[in-house]
């Protein structure tokens, strides 16, 4: 493809129509109009321009296929690669800019990273296909929002004694105490806890302490198993499960703190991009 085809094709890419790449680059449509139709072709100096103007590369510009990056990264890195990765594809597709932040890619999405470790957040919740919320710590994606019968999660029996387990306070005692040791416990055996172990470090009573452990136990947090040689009771933390109600609280903490501007895209988009306000 042509330098001139590919213009028009990542133009009407943007939504920039022909007047306004015009404005950004200083030159009428009607030179737009005859670089994309290939009567003439832009000066070599400004192609760079161009490039920042659409948000691309000079590889695009000129229709060059580019090789795909290989990442080699460890499984401890893949977390936190992922949710870099994330933010960085939720910039580039967003239209949202910052005036009074500089022109440049690079300049916009460290301003825009440093708003997210303020306590800010990005998110995108489409009317038909999905919804996404970002904070500097934290990632949330919905690829069922809206689907057909994803409401029903809502109404569900069984979500709503899960929901009440959570608010219990021995409950959340023994589980802050078992997320916090369950980690470190798994370095070096496994993420087993004894009856007494757990009573103690969350300075419960007896009855509150098994009370907890049965809740915990009812949402699968805990499994339980009887040791064949010492006959107790072994408490397993079982920390795949641990981190789905993890996210929960996560995403209870964000509710709570729901003041933040949107900004409305297109018709199809409910909040294209939002920031929470700063509390000053």
């Amino acid at each position: 493809m042509s330098i001139g085809k590919n213009i028009a094709k990542y133009r009407k890419a943007r939504g920039f129509t022909q007047e306004e790449l015009g404005a950004k680059l200083g030159v009428t449509n009607q030179a737009v109009s005859k670089w994309e139709s290939e009567v003439s072709m832009p000066d070599v100096m400004l192609l760079p321009e161009i490039a920042d103007a659409l948000k691309i590369s000079l590889e695009d510009i000129y229709g060059i296929e580019k090789k795909a990056e290989k990442t080699s990264i460890t499984a401890d890195e893949f977390p936190s690669f992922c949710h870099k990765k994330l933010i960085e594809l939720f910039y580039y597709n967003t239209k949202m800019r910052f005036t009074h932040i500089g022109s440049s890619d690079k300049e916009q999405l460290e301003f825009q990273i440093k708003k997210l470790m303020e306590g800010c957040r990005t998110g995108c919740i489409s009317n038909t296909q999905g919804a996404i919320v970002t904070t500097e710590d934290f990632s949330f994606i919905d690829s069922d929002y809206k689907a057909a019968g994803s409401e029903n999660v809502i109404k569900n029996q069984a979500d709503d004694y899960t929901l009440m387990y959570l608010t219990d306070q021995n409950f959340r005692k023994v589980f802050y105490y078992q997320y916090k040791t369950a980690f470190e416990k798994s370095k070096v055996n496994n993420t087993e806890f004894t009856f007494d172990e757990i009573m103690n470090g969350c300075n419960l009573t007896e009855n509150e302490t098994a009370a907890a452990l049965r809740l915990l136990k009812d949402v699968n947090i805990n499994e339980v198993y009887t040791d064949t040689k010492t006959k107790t009771k072994k408490y397993i933390f079982l920390i795949s499960n641990a981190l789905y109600a993890h996210a929960i609280y996560k995403l209870a903490e964000l509710l709570s703190n729901d003041a933040c501007w949107a900004v409305v895209r297109d018709t199809s988009m409910i909040s294209d991009y939002a920031f929470k306000k700063n509390d000053t």
